[in-house]
């Protein structure tokens, strides 16, 4: 090994549990934009998501000693902690301002064609299936953000959600044909039937084009 090899998750964790402050800096620096993107997805506003934020790195830095590697990487475990933080704000007020103007955030990575019109079509369906994530209930939101916008194992879902891996996969499945249902409605009003006559299948493509781009 490297003498000038960076330490790795739980070296840093280990030297933060013995007050080293330059190694929780690291990791915040390393784990900061993954926890507030889970964070934005799952509540739709960036000033909550920057609070949830603020408070997983919060509760990491009080209680270090929980963290064990053996159970699981640093990643998944600042996920259960956001999701923690985040099912008690849902629980505390089922109704959640979502700032439309941050769901445009990623509108850059839209950027990958030449035409106006297919790059605008592209970046309205993230749009409306954002929102529609964004509704659905919070059991199915959470896989969907896990698993498909951010790329998690079923097995790490699971972890995070604790529940099996079974139960994952059926939610998934689930909220999958939810936003499809819903795309395809939105396609409906959006295109006249004689002139359109989408297949199933081919709203899933465009669902799964949408969260290739991890929305």
């Amino acid at each position: 090994m490297s003498v000038n090899a960076e330490p790795n998750d739980s070296e840093l964790v280990g030297r933060m549990a013995a007050g080293d402050r330059e190694a929780f800096a690291e990791l915040f620096r390393r784990h900061q934009a993954t926890v507030f993107r889970f964070s934005r997805q799952m509540i739709g506003s960036r000033e909550a998501a920057e609070d949830v934020t603020q408070d997983v790195f919060i509760a990491l830095a009080r209680n270090v000693r929980r963290f064990d590697p053996a159970m699981g990487s640093l990643t998944t475990y600042l996920y259960g902690i956001a999701r923690n933080l985040i099912l008690q704000r849902h629980k505390r007020s089922r109704w959640c301002h979502v700032d439309i103007r941050s769901l445009d955030d990623d509108a850059g990575a839209l950027a990958t064609t030449c035409d106006p019109a297919e790059a605008l079509t592209r970046e309205q369906m993230q749009r409306q299936l954002r929102l529609a994530i964004l509704r659905l209930p919070v059991h199915y939101r959470e896989v969907v953000v896990l698993c498909e916008l951010n790329g998690l194992s079923y097995e790490d879902a699971a972890n995070i959600a604790g529940c099996p891996i079974g139960t994952i996969r059926s939610r998934l499945s689930r909220a999958r044909e939810t936003l499809i249902a819903r795309c395809r409605a939105l396609i409906e009003v959006d295109e006249p039937r004689a002139e359109s006559q989408e297949t199933k299948a081919q709203v899933t493509r465009k669902w799964q084009l949408a969260t290739k781009n991890n929305c």
